[in-house]
């Protein structure tokens, strides 16, 4: 009769004790002790020595059946009595397999999964019982896994010190859990975290690559539960991992390759979006126009994401393609304009940026202009406090820009315009003023338009400190000594 081998029980988390037999196949057991640890080596080492009959071997995998049909009547669905009551049978059960044959690999795998998975608990036990499954059959699948998973709790992964001696034990095992099964998520999934532990970049790559080309798990629950709830083992997760070690190690034309793929695939992940947004940034101009197709096809599914909507415009700008960059802005703004004011008034702010940074000052206000008026915002008319700071933002670039463009007349008319929207006990029109005093070599103005300020604020300890600053400006340091001493005695 031949038998196919059987690997028993897949999810464990905790840990539990398992009573074993010391056995012989010429001498039934006598003494039943705790633990496969208290067995003296030299006994087990003699009993798998012993030739095993064709009879004791079919009774025993006849045990391991019956010691399967144990354990699913101990299944977290069944009442508390009756696990704990299918449980010890099943552990009986396989006491009796591997005491008719000591060479049952898969007899002391499934013990080991019995070890951790009734309480109260025992890891070091199960690590006994997996060590002599994969001693007796090195292929036994289920006997490095479990090794591989406790020596990863062991090591400490999750935690900012690692334990020295049970890294490269755990390493060994996933290594040996991806020698069985080359397609294995979970194995690599773990490799490339203790390669990025142990700052192994290049063998993080390439365990990252082979997680991608994996088979979809079955079995996600230790790795979640142990790298935390928010973590799987999807392929889409190891794309941004993968992404992002190609960044550290320098490779951005094939992380841009990577995350755009991402990008495409899912429109509205911020993570993947943000990491392209950099990888962009750390690229040259043939790497953006590897993104740009991927954008644009994350952009067509989904036109309402004004991230993607700038991030494909920005990248269009570093792709050398301006016009169609501020064409993507445009036009977006403008199918948002009716039923998502914000973001069409976003959209406009994003324009007057890629404008402003091509110098192209005229077209650049008016795309900020046009984003106050969406949003609401007059001429002279005041703003409701949920568009102040918005609007401070929009007068702030405006202001900047003239400034760049060297401007001064169109600085002082954009200040004087924020007043009047701002309301004269809003303080951004004075700070712009005393600024641009300052930036323009007008000392003495600025002293002036300060104190004038701190004349209507005398309680502002901001505006105090920009006074003592503009008097050390001034050569007055005698002065501005004695106004800090001012601060410092109303602090107390």
């Amino acid at each position: 009769m031949k038998f196919a081998k059987i690997v028993l029980f897949s999810v464990f988390l905790i840990a539990a004790p398992t009573v074993f037999a010391q056995v012989s196949p010429e001498n039934p057991p006598t003494k039943i002790v705790t633990k496969i640890s208290d067995v003296p080596p030299e006994n087990l080492e003699k009993s798998r020595q012993t030739e095993i009959s064709r009879e004791r071997r079919e009774q025993s995998y006849a045990k391991l059946l019956e010691a399967q049909r144990y354990y699913w009547n101990a299944s977290p669905a069944r009442r508390q009595n009756r696990k704990a009551s299918g449980a010890a049978l099943a552990k009986q059960a396989l006491q009796k397999a591997v005491e008719l044959n000591p060479n049952l690999a898969e007899g002391y795998t499934a013990l080991a999964e019995l070890a951790i998975t009734m309480p109260p608990g025992d890891v070091d036990e199960a690590i006994t019982l997996a060590s002599l499954a994969t001693k007796l059959d090195r292929n036994n699948f289920g006997g490095h896994r479990i090794l591989a998973r406790l020596y990863t709790i062991k090591s400490r992964l999750n935690n900012d010190v690692l334990d020295p001696i049970y890294v490269p034990k755990a390493i060994a095992e996933w290594k040996e859990v991806t020698r069985l099964d080359g397609r294995n998520a979970e194995a690599w999934a773990f490799l490339s975290e203790f390669y990025d532990k142990t700052n192994n970049a290049e063998a993080r790559v390439e365990s990252l690559k082979k997680w991608i080309a994996s088979a979809a798990p079955l079995d996600s629950q230790f790795y979640s539960g142990w790298m935390g709830g928010q973590e799987n083992l999807s392929p889409e997760s190891a794309s941004l991992k993968l992404g992002s070690a190609l960044l550290k190690t320098g490779k951005t034309r094939e992380a841009l390759e990577i995350i755009s793929r991402t990008v495409a695939d899912e429109p509205e992940n911020s993570e993947a979006i943000e990491m392209l947004r950099q990888a962009v940034e750390s690229g040259d101009k043939d790497g953006a126009s590897i993104a740009v197709e991927s954008l644009q096809q994350a952009v067509f599914a989904n036109p309402d994401n004004p991230a993607l909507i700038v991030l494909l415009a920005e990248t269009q700008v570093r792709a050398g393609k301006f016009e169609d960059a501020s064409k993507v802005l445009q036009t977006a703004s403008a199918k948002l304009a009716d039923s998502d004011k914000v973001s069409a008034a976003n959209l406009q702010v994003a324009l007057g940026d890629l404008l402003a940074r091509a110098k192209r000052t005229d077209e650049a206000i008016a795309a900020y202009q046009k984003s106050l008026v969406l949003r609401g915002v007059g001429n002279n008319e005041r703003i409701a406090d949920d568009e102040r700071d918005f609007v401070i933002s929009v007068f702030d670039k405006m202001i900047q820009t003239y400034k760049n463009a060297n401007r001064p007349n169109d600085v002082k008319s954009t200040i004087e315009r924020a007043r009047q929207i701002l309301g004269k006990n809003d303080l951004f029109a004075d700070r712009q003023t005393i600024s641009f005093y300052r930036e323009n070599g007008m000392k003495r103005e600025a002293l002036t338009a300060v104190r004038a300020l701190r004349s209507q604020h005398p309680d502002d300890y901001g505006i105090l400190r920009l006074e003592a600053l503009i008097l050390t400006e001034n050569g007055k340091i005698d002065e501005a000594v004695a106004l800090v001493k001012t601060l410092v005695k109303k602090k107390r």
